[in-house]
């Protein structure tokens, strides 16, 4: 009797197990989603708040891209509105702060879809990391979409006039593939400049540059006249060993802290007869490569800087790959003088002597012409 009763009972919450989870599980509805190219945001995510030299922070990254979403959406013909989730303040990445993202980057996606708007995941997702590169501006960081579409996170713009080769004085040839030509000036001030640090295939910068040297000093160079205005940089070439004895050009800043300082080369430096008084016009189109050049003649006091603040982008990326061919490019370190440790970065580096673009080759010359005179 027992044994009939427990069997009685057992079987009772069966049937009543079933008939609760049954019904219940069959009428469940999975959460609606579209596509918002969730693997691309995702990487590009943790590629930014991991690598960021400036330390960006989860919430900071995430706050702006889903603004940016927002806009987006929006513009795309949608009407839903999603509340800002609550983002850690980490500059690591924090899962749960993406799958809440992800979560309201969806429900802005189905807003469009819901009004009956054309939807483009490859629109809203281009806006999203657009918008969470601005969170951390530097002009290393950037966005290139599948498309080529180019989306910077700095908003600094390039400002001030390319080089002017002077009308007078002798041609010392050019300009060749990187722009460099060059001129000897009455008194003996050698003007040389050039666009572009290239480096690659049959042409190198470095043994241009040296050419064109020798060339100057056979035609009775006194001093040199390096003119980087529309210089916005290139290949990564040491250059500035040519004119140093050893002595540290640049401190390399990384999120951990100070990578270490390197010196120059003293196997690149060139013999006593190139060692002449030098100075370097720049202005607010000189940036990186032309500005770490001019970093480490500024910070030696090897070279006297003409011109006006430079534009500020010493420092390097790590290129990240996404789905479907589009990069997020994130700026990994920064290049601070290697004497002063001062940071330029975002900043510019300013003249010793500042002059407008019409007067820095007069104000140069004259410089110059002071330093050979006081021997």
């Amino acid at each position: 009797m027992r044994r009939a009763l427990l069997l009685l009972v057992m079987t009772t919450l069966v049937v009543a197990a079933c008939s609760t989870n049954g019904p219940s599980s069959a009428t469940q509805t999975p959460t609606k989603t579209a596509d918002i190219k969730r693997s691309t945001l995702d990487i590009a995510y943790s590629a930014f708040v991991d690598q960021d030299i400036h330390h960006i922070t989860s919430k900071k990254a995430l706050e702006g891209a889903l603004d940016a979403a927002r806009v987006e959406a929006k513009a795309q013909g949608g009407k839903a509105e999603v509340q800002t989730p609550s983002f850690q303040d980490s500059d690591e990445t924090q899962l749960n702060d993406f799958k809440l993202f992800a979560d309201a980057v969806n429900q802005l996606a189905l807003g469009v879809q819901a009004a009956g708007s054309q939807y483009s995941a490859e629109r809203l997702a281009d806006a999203t990391v657009g918008g969470m590169i601005k969170a951390s501006p530097d002009c290393h960081t950037q966005y290139i979409t599948a498309s080529g579409r180019v989306f910077n996170s700095s908003s600094a713009t390039i400002t001030g006039a390319n080089a002017m080769v002077p009308t007078g004085g002798t041609s010392l040839g050019g300009p060749d593939e990187a722009g460099l030509t060059g001129k000897i000036l009455p008194g003996g001030i050698a003007y040389i400049t050039w666009h572009d640090f290239t480096f690659g295939g049959t042409y190198k910068i470095d043994a241009a540059f040296r050419a064109i040297l020798t060339k100057a000093l056979a035609q009775g160079a006194k001093a040199w006249l390096i003119d980087l205005r529309g210089n916005l940089g290139g290949s990564a070439v040491d250059m500035t060993s040519m004119f140093l004895n050893g002595e540290p050009t640049m401190t390399i800043v990384v999120k951990t802290g100070n990578a270490g300082t390197q010196t120059a080369n003293k196997d690149l430096r060139l013999g006593a007869e190139y060692q002449l008084p030098m100075a370097v016009i720049i202005n607010g189109r000189s940036a990186s490569a032309s500005e770490v050049f001019t970093l480490a003649l500024k910070e030696n006091k090897r070279a006297t800087i003409v011109g006006q603040k430079s534009l500020g982008c010493l420092g390097a990326e790590s290129p990240n790959p996404l789905p479907g061919g589009a990069s997020i490019h994130v700026t990994t370190q920064e290049f601070a003088g290697g004497v002063t440790g001062a940071k330029y970065n975002n900043a510019g580096i300013p003249p010793d002597v500042e002059a407008d673009d019409a007067t820095a080759v007069a104000k140069a010359v004259e410089i110059l012409k002071q330093k050979i005179a006081g021997g």
